[in-house]
């Protein structure tokens, strides 16, 4: 008999099929700004359709717009994720807001480097696309941020006020097992589907990839 992970792992697989196979013709073809937009997009659509059939089910997740405890995590970011970033930052946003941004990318990369991935997780950081307790980004937020969730905001909270409690029972963060499944499938895919594509499938910290971009690199 299949346990719950195994379960849910095999519900998610038509899915992770899909976006596997999608990834890989579309970076085939190109990894210009648009087809990496684009990618975000169809995937976090796969997530937000998943979450918003399980709520119509009766999951209670806790997650709302205001709600930015997760905003200020280590994030990873696939390298067309952050191409996809920049996209939305140079032709979506203020000439204001746009610079506010690239300063604070700049600074929380410096502030990056000085840490372990350890010391990351529990420096509170916040993402330099937070405004007002929104995502900027949001249409093209990176997959990581998609798939993340929670069934309650105290939890979230608690983990938030008390970093030195990360990676202890007292920073669990409750969960759905089917959609935690499925977002990890996505992401997975995602991965395998560029490594097929011939691109690396390793994800990068978010503010160093995009500090990479507006220093003029390319990242594959």
């Amino acid at each position: 008999m299949l346990d719950a992970m195994e379960l849910s792992r095999e519900q998610s697989a038509p899915a992770a099929t899909a976006t596997f196979e999608h990834t890989e013709a579309a970076l085939r073809m190109s990894s210009d700004a648009a087809t990496c937009a684009a990618l975000c997009r169809r995937l976090n659509g796969a997530i937000d359709a998943k979450i918003e059939a399980l709520k119509e089910s009766g999951a209670r997740v806790a997650c709302a717009p205001g709600c930015d405890y997760c905003c200020h995590l280590r994030v990873e970011v696939f390298a067309h994720e952050a191409v996809a970033l920049l996209q939305h930052l140079r032709t979506q946003a203020s000439a204001e807001d746009a610079a506010r941004i690239e300063e604070t990318i700049r600074a929380n990369a410096a502030r990056v480097d000085a840490l372990t991935v350890e010391q990351h997780r529990s420096a509170r950081l916040a993402c330099a696309f937070l405004r007002n307790g929104l995502c900027s980004a949001h249409a093209v937020r990176p997959s990581a941020c998609a798939a993340y969730h929670s069934l309650s905001r105290a939890r979230c909270e608690h983990a938030f006020r008390h970093p030195e409690d990360i990676g202890t029972p007292r920073n669990a963060r409750p969960a759905l097992l089917e959609l935690q499944a499925f977002g990890t499938a996505q992401i997975e895919a995602t991965s395998a589907g560029r490594k097929a594509a011939g691109l690396p499938g390793e994800q990068l910290e978010l503010h160093q990839a995009l500090r990479a971009l507006l220093d003029g690199g390319v990242l594959r």
